[in-house]
């Protein structure tokens, strides 16, 4: 079976955010990391933050054929609530020390409308 329109376009903008990311000195360890009927984190990576404090970073990437900030709109609390299930079973699998972690949850946006690319990263904030 072949991929959607849709499909296509989110595997195209997973790559064009990895990209993005190594050009920022993110080390990529995973990609698509899936946890059945829970979710699925699109990248996985470290990062020097501030106060060179080695980060363990979840991305989550939206990818959108427009510019009205949908992509932005797109991560509620109900797809943070399936993130957070994910990343701690993520983090429970490979040994990482949670508590003695630092741990980011980021998203990518990008846009590609005509001829033009329009990438947005923001990290997300943890109440």
């Amino acid at each position: 079976m072949s991929d959607t329109d849709k499909q296509i376009l989110g595997k195209w903008g997973e790559e064009q955010a990895t990209h993005f990311l190594i050009k920022k000195n993110y080390n990529i360890i995973d990609r698509n990391y899936a946890l059945a009927k829970k979710g699925e984190i699109d990248i996985v990576a470290w990062h020097t933050k501030n106060k060179n404090q080695k980060t363990l970073c979840f991305v989550e990437v939206k990818t959108r054929s427009n510019q009205d900030s949908s992509a932005e709109r797109s991560v509620g609390k109900k797809k943070m609530s399936a993130l957070f299930v994910v990343a701690r079973d993520y983090c429970i699998k490979k040994n990482i020390d949670m508590d003695n972690t630092y741990i980011q949850f980021e998203q990518i946006s990008i846009y590609k409308y005509k001829d033009k690319i329009d990438i947005r990263h923001y990290e997300i904030p943890v109440y």
